[in-house]
């Protein structure tokens, strides 16, 4: 895990190994009390809350495994 510090208005750029016309920024939109906003740019990516990805991942494994 790499852990960056950013203050608003920074962003990090993320991009497939070999691939760095394809990215995905990560900027920092505002902090306040318990809680930092995030705004993410990029094409041809799906951008899913952790927890709702877990549980469409579990949902699709539900129905692979059922068959």
């Amino acid at each position: 895990m790499l852990k960056l510090t950013r203050k608003v208005q920074q962003a990090i750029v993320v991009h497939p190994r070999g691939a760095p016309d394809t990215t995905l920024t990560l900027r920092v939109m505002d902090i306040v009390p318990n809680a930092v906003c995030l705004g993410l740019v990029g094409d041809g990516y799906e951008i899913h809350r952790a927890e709702k990805f877990n549980d469409m991942r579990n949902e699709s494994n539900d129905e692979f495994s059922s068959k």
